[in-house]
This record gives structure tokens, sequence and C-alpha cells, in this order.
């Protein structure tokens, strides 16, 4: 099971890899490594069918 997970940036498009814990759900407020804008990612699932999802979280979502 992987704990890293490949995002497009929903601001400067760049594909990112973020390390995710094995015990973290719901969402949370993370920086984009290329722009530095703010994402709010969405951790849904559990074991091998977890996924991640990333928007804005700038207020404009």
């Amino acid at each position: 099971m992987s704990d890293e997970f490949v995002v497009i940036c929903p601001y400067c498009g760049e594909a990112v890899e973020i390390y995710v814990e094995p015990d973290v759900k719901g969402s949370f407020v993370q920086d984009c490594e290329v722009c530095c804008s703010p994402w709010r990612v969405r951790v849904s699932g559990r074991g091998e069918d977890r996924s991640v999802d990333v928007g804005r979280a700038d207020g404009s979502e």
C-alpha cells in the first residue's frame, strides 16, 4: 500500500507527489510545493481503496 499520491495543483497545473499518513481521514490544508498556493486535500476511503483529491483552499471554490 502506498501512502504517496500524485495530485495536480488547481492553481499552477503541476503534478506534485504528496505523502499522506496512513491514519489521516477527512481534509486538511497544504501548500503546493511549486507555487505555494493553498490546497484543500480530501482523503477518502481506507487501505488499498484510499484516494486523495485536491482543490483550491483560498475561498474561491
